[in-house]
């Protein structure tokens, strides 16, 4: 039976002598296992849209091993990024987390909207915030799982924060007073002014949008530790992973 489906392609592995193992992120489905036969063939078809990246209409055969791939329509292939180091780099980190956060066939519509959006931002951005671009996508992803920041009052006492920190057992924000662990990380004025300027603006605005060197690499480490708290994961490909 054939079914089609709309996705993006996370992870390609080298199956066999001329097989492909694709992990795709689809609209319907979420993510699912999908195998490629015979793309790794100098005269396959479907060679140049079997690659990380690759967003895509698909055509899928459910067979009793699994699904294969039986057609691709390209809707876009984010050539930008593959070329481009800085963005290959933060774009990867958003197909990492994709990965590692979820759930084969469990559908994650809002998510995966995010993601594309996120992506199509990195590839076509002019400017050179795609550091920018990845912190939007982790506020999401924590958002959209849950996890939503409160950035004027403590979680516990609901007091002011006037020196907040990250309590990293709960993922929330707290105050000074309430913070119980020399764990927990303290968040400056400045990220968090950066988190809810990114919190209240969509992709497509954030090219206006800049941050001090500082601001920006301990907000990335901050929303980092924050995601690899929350779902026991490490992002292998982000570039700031402080100590």
């Amino acid at each position: 039976m054939d079914e089609r489906v709309k996705g993006i392609i996370l992870k390609a592995i080298d199956y066999k002598e001329s097989d492909k193992l694709l992990t795709i992120l689809t609209l319907e489905k979420g993510k699912i296992l999908v195998r490629a036969r015979g793309v790794k063939k100098p005269n396959s078809k479907f060679k140049a849209f079997c690659q990380c990246f690759c967003f895509a209409d698909f055509e899928l055969i459910n067979g009793k091993a699994g699904y294969i791939l039986a057609g691709v329509n390209c809707i876009d292939s984010f050539f930008d990024i593959v070329t481009d180091f800085d963005k290959f780099s933060y774009a990867s980190s958003v197909l990492e987390i994709l990965d590692k956060i979820c759930v084969e066939n469990q559908v994650y519509y809002d998510l995966f909207l995010s993601a594309v959006k996120c992506i199509n931002e990195i590839n076509y951005s002019d400017i050179n915030n795609s550091e920018i671009i990845l912190c939007k996508f982790i506020i999401e992803v924590l958002s959209l799982e849950g996890f939503t920041f409160d950035l004027t009052n403590c979680s516990i006492c609901g007091g002011e924060l006037k020196k907040a920190f990250l309590d990293l057992s709960t993922g929330e924000i707290v105050c000074a007073d309430c913070n119980k662990s020399e764990q927990n990380l303290e968040i400056s004025n400045g990220v968090l002014s950066a988190i809810k300027i990114l919190t209240e603006n969509d992709y497509n605005r954030l090219s206006s949008i800049k941050f001090s060197r500082q601001i920006l690499t301990n907000l990335l480490f901050i929303l980092y530790k924050n995601l690899a708290f929350r779902f026991e994961i490490r992002i292998n490909s982000l570039k700031y992973n402080k100590k």
